[in-house]
C-alpha cells in the first residue's frame, strides 16, 4: 500500500469498487474543499486540498465533483473525474 495515495472521506480503501487515479494541486494561498455530485446536487464533503500542495487520490470510477473555494458559496468548477488526470488549480 502506497501512503502517498489519499482517498476520499466516507471511501475505505479496501472496498471492491472500482477507483480511478487522480492527481490534484493547489496553487492558491487557500485551501479548496472538493464535493461529490450525487442526482445532480451537491453531496458530501470527498477531500480538501491545502495551499500549494499536490495529492494523488483513488477515487470512485464515474464520480463527478465540485470544486469550491474556501470561503465561496458557489463551485469553481464541476468536473468529471478521468483516470490518470491531473487537475489543477486555479
Amino acid at each position: 500500500m502506497d501512503i502517498n495515495i489519499y482517498y476520499p472521506y466516507n471511501i475505505p480503501f479496501w472496498s471492491n469498487i472500482n477507483l480511478i487515479s487522480v492527481n490534484f494541486i493547489n496553487n492558491e494561498n487557500h485551501e479548496i474543499n472538493i464535493y461529490f455530485i450525487k442526482d445532480k446536487k451537491i453531496d458530501k464533503l470527498a477531500a480538501i486540498i491545502f495551499p500549494f500542495n499536490k495529492k494523488k487520490y483513488k477515487f470512485p470510477e464515474n464520480s463527478t465533483i465540485a470544486v469550491f473555494n474556501h470561503k465561496s458559496k458557489q463551485p469553481y468548477a464541476y468536473i468529471k473525474l478521468k483516470d490518470g488526470w491531473t487537475y489543477i488549480y486555479p
